[in-house]
Formats: C-alpha cells, sequence, structure tokens
C-alpha cells in the first residue's frame, strides 16, 4: 500500500464538507458575538476561537483540494451583519 497516494473514502470527504460547512457557520456566530463582546477576558476568548478555526479551515481547504473536489460555499462575511442589535449579554456568549 502506498501511503502517498491513498484517497479519501466518500464517507471521509463528505465529513471534511459537512465540518467546513459547520465550522464557517459557527465562525460567523463567534464574530458576531466577539463584535458585541463589552468584557476583555471573554473577548480575548472569542479572539482565540476564531483564530483556531482560521486554520482549521485552511487545513480543511487543503484535504479537500487534495483530493481533487470544489471547496464549499460555507458561510462567509456577507451572511455576518455587525450592526445588529445585540441579541446576547456576554455571560450567555460566553
Amino acid at each position: 500500500m502506498d501511503k502517498d497516494n491513498l484517497k479519501l473514502t466518500s464517507s471521509e470527504i463528505g465529513t471534511l464538507w459537512g465540518e467546513y460547512v459547520n465550522g464557517t457557520a459557527t465562525e460567523i456566530v463567534l464574530k458576531y458575538m466577539f463584535s458585541i463582546i463589552e468584557d476583555e477576558k471573554i473577548k480575548k476568548i472569542f479572539e482565540d476561537a476564531i483564530g483556531k478555526f482560521t486554520n482549521q479551515k485552511r487545513q480543511l481547504t487543503a484535504f479537500i483540494e487534495k483530493e481533487g473536489f470544489p471547496i464549499p460555499l460555507g458561510f462567509s462575511e456577507s451572511d455576518l451583519n455587525l450592526r445588529a442589535k445585540r441579541l446576547f449579554s456576554d455571560t450567555f456568549c460566553l
């Protein structure tokens, strides 16, 4: 078995695809919450979470592209309204 030429199964591709879409949805929620949070300690936690997903999204994209599949559309900045009325308290966000 050639370890350098292993192909992902359809189940694995589906999982990567789902993780990408779910992750981008979570990313948008995190960015909205980050924009409304006032407590600096809580804000730092959200900043770290957004950064971690940014790295994870790069890895997911690389895996999907390596297999020759298109990157899912997922959620994007166009789905984010930073001018929306505050919906949650800092504690709820956390």
